[in-house]
């Protein structure tokens, strides 16, 4: 049998107040305060968020404990003053939605917790742009390192069939004039547009949409949230595309055959972490992206000119989860992150060497894969891929392609390449 909200009861204490229980209250505005929420506060002997807040709610005869330090400090704090006395904790919009509740949660036991959410800055930034939100994405620099899901994001958003919008929760080290930036280096100039909404419900609000070169040298209030806006189609990126979908070195690219049989080896669920080491022009790397849209690809190139045109095809795309980094893959590789898939498609001499780095990063169960040409490379592929469970699999390709002659066809064949793959 489930238990209902109703049969869940939190300690009491013999006069009637309950102990034990927090109540996590999403607050929109201060002075309008729904019935339920007045009577919540009312009832509560200790009152405990930011600064901001408790400054509205001096009215309430609660003891006030302000969030002014560490988070998991106060939390503890509020936990044990909630075993004998009962309790309310503060958040802004819905605590559920990149707000408090998971963290207050990991302390206060959720059997112990009740959430009263509101609205949310994403609902009310959405509502000021008169445009729906349904589908839209939306990420959280607020305290945290998300700048991989950040890209994430914005790849997501830039294909055809999305809402084409990236809410963006900030805050004072990760503002708007940051993200803008950061999305500037990847390509994305001209591509987006940045909604910059400031103090939403207060008296100093402000709305501003600006390009992102504008956005990049501005300065904006600690309170804000972003609405990035897709300001023009990305090129359709597809596995397989032909050569001609790429800026490239004349035939120093990997053929479309050989890109699409080795993601497919590579086994891509989505969010893994990939790296292509001697990327090029960058193509294995776009379309590995395509398979990963909650993942991050690092591409590595020892050309600086090679790099470039990465850089170029990566902005054509609005890949901007991907990350090209120029310099040798040795020296590279110990600052990467490690890897769940590596891809090994130019190495030269090196390969054995490059192998064996990215065996001693690899998450358990990961997968490499290289593609080599000659018997040569062939050789060290397989020495260097081969563990303890046996040597690697090695897979021929022989691809030819058709040409058109007086009304019929002929086929031209392909380098014969090698791939080859093993799990660790």
């Amino acid at each position: 049998m489930t238990a209902s909200s109703e049969d869940i009861k939190a300690p009491d204490c013999g006069g009637g107040k309950p102990l034990g229980r927090v109540d996590l209250v999403g607050l929109d505005r201060a002075d309008d305060l729904a019935p339920g929420v007045l009577a919540i506060l009312r009832e509560a002997e200790l009152i405990a968020g930011p600064p901001r807040w408790m400054s509205e709610l001096e009215g309430f005869p609660a003891r006030k404990l302000e969030l002014t330090g560490g988070l998991d400090p106060w939390l503890r704090e509020l936990e044990r003053e909630s075993r004998t006395r009962p309790c309310v904790a503060l958040a802004s919009g819905d605590p559920n939605f990149y707000g408090l509740a998971k963290r207050l949660m990991a302390v206060v036991p959720p059997e112990r917790t009740f959430i009263h959410p509101s609205t949310t800055t994403v609902q009310k930034a959405f509502a000021r742009l008169k445009t729906t939100w349904a589908g839209a994405e939306v990420e959280s620099l607020h305290g945290r390192d998300g700048w991989r899901a950040l890209y994430s994001a914005v790849f997501r958003a830039g294909r055809a069939h999305s809402a084409g919008s990236v809410a963006v929760y900030t805050d004072p080290a990760n503002s708007p004039d940051l993200v803008a930036r950061r999305l500037i280096g990847r390509g994305c100039a001209g591509a987006w547009t940045m909604a910059v909404f400031e103090n939403l419900d207060s008296p100093g609000e402000k709305a501003s949409e600006l390009s992102l070169e504008e956005a990049a040298g501005g300065a904006f209030a600690p309170l804000n949230l972003v609405v990035l806006r897709r300001a023009k189609p990305f090129r359709p990126l597809t596995l397989g595309a032909p050569e001609g979908a790429y800026e490239h070195e004349q035939g120093l690219i990997t053929k479309s055959e050989i890109r699409a049989a080795a993601l497919g080896a590579m086994r891509l669920e989505g969010a893994e972490t990939f790296w292509d080491i001697g990327c090029g022009s960058g193509s294995v790397s776009l379309e590995a992206g395509l398979l990963l849209p909650r993942g991050a690809v690092w591409a590595v190139e020892r050309e600086p000119g090679r790099a470039l045109q990465a850089g170029r095809n990566r902005a054509a795309y609005g890949c901007a989860h991907v990350e090209i980094l120029q310099g040798e893959a040795l020296d590279l590789i110990p600052g990467l992150p490690d890897p769940d898939r590596v891809f090994i498609g130019g190495s030269g001499k090196d390969l054995e060497e490059v192998a064996a780095a990215a065996r001693k990063r690899l998450s358990p169960g990961g997968v490499i894969t290289a593609s080599v040409v000659t018997h040569a490379s062939l050789g060290g592929a397989v020495r260097a891929l081969s563990g303890p469970s046996g040597p690697p699999a090695v897979l021929q390709l022989s691809c030819a392609r058709s040409r058109e002659l007086s009304g019929s066809f002929y086929f031209t064949p392909l380098n014969q390449v090698y791939l080859v793959t093993a799990s660790f």
